[in-house]
């Protein structure tokens, strides 16, 4: 499906001409899971909807999630961001020298690190049907600073987190085997379920 609207969103995100209306397209993409999965219940009135969710089960709400997780449409603000920070990147390079947005650079990646760690580890600040959450992308804000602050400006010297997690490189291999991994500990992780089912 992504390689089928490949040149669409190519033609949408290279329209992009000026910072302010690529922060305005990465705003609304951003947003997307945010409107499926707390804004809409939000309104609702019930934010724990997803816990009444039973897999294998065919009533709308099971219906409703199933599309959500598995439904490629339902990810493709995910692969509009990773171009339309490609094309930020772009945009910033003429301004690569400027001492304030060096800084900005530099935080990037440990202010994404640093909300996801709270994000993970504060119970309040866990989003609300994690699981589908975490699929639909709802910390793409905090992933986007993280991926954007690593990759830094072009042509500026790489930041110190950036050079420091290069030298990890050799994990490549294994980020299938990680990716795989991240569903077993999902499983096996304490919580109200039990077993592994």
């Amino acid at each position: 499906v992504y390689w089928a609207l490949f040149r669409v969103l190519y033609l949408m995100v290279a329209s992009l001409k000026t910072l302010r209306h690529l922060f305005i397209a990465l705003a609304i993409a951003c947003a997307l899971p945010w409107i499926a999965v707390v804004i809409v219940p939000a309104f609702a009135g019930d934010l724990r909807w997803y816990d009444r969710h039973t897999f294998g089960h065919t009533e709308s709400l099971d219906l409703a999630v199933v599309f959500l997780k598995f439904n490629p449409l339902c990810y493709i603000h995910i692969f509009f961001v990773g171009m339309a920070l490609a094309r930020l990147r772009d945009l910033l390079e003429p301004h690569s020298k400027k001492a304030t947005l060096v800084k900005v650079m530099h935080g990037l990646a440990p202010a994404g690190y640093l909300g996801l760690l709270l994000l993970f580890s504060v119970p309040a600040l866990h989003p609300p049907a994690a699981k589908l959450s975490a699929r639909l992308s709802i910390l793409l804000p905090l992933q986007a600073a993280v991926l954007l602050g690593l990759a830094g400006l072009p042509g500026a010297e790489p930041t110190a987190m950036a050079s420091k997690v290069a030298r990890l490189n050799f994990l490549e291999g294994y980020s299938y085997a990680v990716y795989v991994m991240q569903f077993i500990c999902y499983h096996v992780w304490p919580g109200s379920k039990e077993g592994l089912g």
